[in-house]
């Protein structure tokens, strides 16, 4: 399967709308969220979008750390999981220095192995982080130079 990583533009809002409740039933976010911040997608050669990244920058850094981000939201259409689509996206991403954070639900053990993969490690858990269905999160972080 061949795909592109692109930045997401208005044009994508109704696709990456559509896939959020496809991927997270339970409170989806809306399309201007993922505008307001920097958004990769996944779109197939000549095809639809079939995931998106959303990424956060918390911290610009400074000459003497590195700038802290943190991925928002993470999510591709469930019959194009398995395919390296979630792992090029991170790994586009994470081109870019930083210290990187992400949450991750107790549960979802596929997710958390590829995080492991890329080089993320468990930093700690926030008790019922997740409010439907209720779960811990997993905070997970990676450091790129």
């Amino acid at each position: 399967m061949n795909f592109t990583i692109r930045q997401a533009s208005p044009e994508d809002a109704a696709v990456l709308e559509e896939i959020e409740r496809t991927c997270f039933r339970h409170d989806p976010w809306i399309a201007v969220d993922f505008l307001k911040r920097r958004c990769l997608v996944a779109e197939l050669d000549g095809g639809p979008v079939v995931g998106f990244l959303v990424e956060h920058q918390l911290y610009a850094g400074s000459d003497l750390q590195l700038p802290e981000r943190e991925i928002l939201n993470l999510a591709v259409l469930p019959r194009y999981r398995g395919m390296g689509v979630g792992r090029a996206l991170l790994e586009r991403e994470m081109q870019l220095p930083g210290i990187y954070f992400l949450e991750v639900r107790e549960s979802n053990l596929a997710a958390q192995r590829l995080y492991r993969r890329l080089g993320f490690e468990e930093v700690g858990k926030r008790p019922y982080y997740y409010q439907t269905p209720r779960e811990n999160a997993i905070v997970m972080r990676m450091e790129r130079c």
